[in-house]
């Protein structure tokens, strides 16, 4: 509830009303009531009310890339990013409708065209696999649209963790940290290449490049695509070190 606020100016009691900045905002989510934060994500609403909705790309710490669409929710009839949507009063939001269902789970095919679903023996099978869980989630059964393998070997040259290409769906999680949380600008990604793929300094082995094996990437990785080494084969509920590293 908003308060109004009280200041001493030369000695004088001084009281101000609510100002707009501090109004909880209403919102209807799939018929319930819910108050927003001003200038609250839709997303963030959403996830902070309990309500399940997929997300590949998004991140909290990253805010929106806007490379998946697996968040799309319907208001007004048109299908909008939750990522990239600010809470309005009166918004009435739709997250259950069969529209909004299947544009998620279109999005999703179309990312699982860059990742080989074998969740059962991957090292990352943790419960922390975005990947994993969003199948779940949007009741993926099999890939709609054939997996499709790129022209890497997996990079192995660094000695806490490696990339595997095959995994990799492209969201941009670890160039968003890399370039804008940690500053290094180490990582891209060149869309114009007929088979994108994570680059180290614009095509560097990650050994050889200006990488100081921060974690940050790893820890935002939504799949099995940057994964410790110490992690290989020893499936776990943390990626324990590396993510001491990024964030100490």
């Amino acid at each position: 509830m908003a308060m109004n606020t009280i200041t001493i100016v030369n000695g004088k009691r001084n009281e101000n009303s609510p100002t707009e900045s501090s109004a909880e905002i209403p919102v209807l989510i799939d018929g319930s009531r819910h108050t927003a934060q001003p200038g609250e994500r839709l997303v963030d609403l959403i996830n902070r009310v309990g309500l399940k909705l997929s997300q590949v790309c998004y991140h909290h710490q990253l805010g929106p890339i806007q490379t998946c669409d697996t968040c799309l929710v319907e208001i007004g009839g048109q299908l909008v990013r939750a990522c990239a949507t600010t809470v309005t009063s009166g918004m009435s939001v739709t997250t259950a409708s069969s529209k909004a269902h299947a544009a998620r789970q279109e999005a999703f095919d179309r990312i699982l065209v860059n990742h080989m679903l074998y969740c059962t023996v991957c090292d990352n099978n943790n419960g922390n696999c975005t990947v994993h869980n969003t199948t779940k989630l949007l009741a993926i059964e099999h890939q709609q649209i054939p997996f499709k393998k790129k022209p890497y070997a997996v990079d192995n040259t660094n000695p806490f963790y490696r990339y595997d290409p095959d995994q990799c769906i492209l969201c941009g999680r670890c160039v968003e940290a890399c370039q804008n949380l940690q500053v290094n600008e180490t990582l891209s990604i060149n869309w114009e290449d007929p088979h994108p793929r994570v680059q180290w300094d614009g095509g560097s082995t990650i050994g050889e490049s200006s990488c100081v094996s921060c974690g940050h990437c790893i820890t935002v990785c939504p799949c099995n695509a940057l994964m410790e080494k110490s992690m290989l084969g020893k499936p776990d509920s943390s990626r324990a070190s590396l993510r001491n590293r990024s964030t100490a």
